[in-house]
């Protein structure tokens, strides 16, 4: 089992403000959903988190629908868009191959070092910074979702820089012998649940 639910889980109470009691939903589930309907103000489709997983979901199925953008006060949170970042890292691992995959990718990318401290359960997670990943991920896509959080998209790659250690990092608690397979499952079972708020 990996602590993929776990970090999301995190991530998503701190964009709630830090509050503990999860929705009527219960876990990951109910507090995803309510970081959904508060940050776009209940209407999932258009215009906030909502908006931007979308987006992004949609980018990944290649169903690159026109998105309608609602208009925002302001741009996302700190912490919201460390949230809004997950699914795109999460695909960016999917089109990758799986865990495997991004992980010899990120080490060819010259982040052999970062990455080791990322998968290792007794170093930790050492930060990559932001420009080093510029290359690695989907530029439209990141656009995309700078545009629809109304932030520069300088700050969505350094919310991805803060996102994808702890990411690998929870894909991987029992280190090089983590199950690869049931580390892909388990980006697979977050990446329905996110677009099950989307419907």
């Amino acid at each position: 089992m990996t602590n993929l639910t776990n970090i999301v889980e995190i991530l998503a109470k701190q964009a709630l403000g830090g509050q503990q009691q999860a929705p009527q939903g219960g876990g990951l589930g109910g507090i995803l959903g309510s970081v959904l309907g508060q940050v776009s103000g209940g209407q999932s489709q258009q215009g906030g988190l909502g908006g931007i997983l979308g987006s992004v979901l949609g980018g990944l199925g290649g169903t690159q629908g026109t998105q309608q953008q609602a208009p925002q006060a302001g741009g996302l949170n700190a912490q919201s868009l460390l949230v809004a970042v997950v699914p795109l890292v999460l695909g960016w691992i999917q089109s990758q191959g799986g865990l495997q995959g991004a992980l010899s990718k990120l080490q060819g990318a010259g982040l052999g070092g970062q990455v080791q401290s990322w998968v290792s359960p007794d170093q930790g997670n050492t930060s990559v910074p932001a420009q080093q990943i510029q290359g690695l991920f989907d530029t439209q896509q990141v656009e995309q979702v700078a545009q629809q959080a109304q932030v520069p998209t300088q700050e969505v790659y350094g919310a991805i820089s803060s996102v994808l250690p702890q990411v690998i990092d929870s894909l991987t608690p029992q280190g090089d012998a983590t199950d690869h397979g049931e580390a892909n499952g388990d980006i697979q079972n977050v990446l329905n649940m996110v677009s099950g708020f989307l419907k």
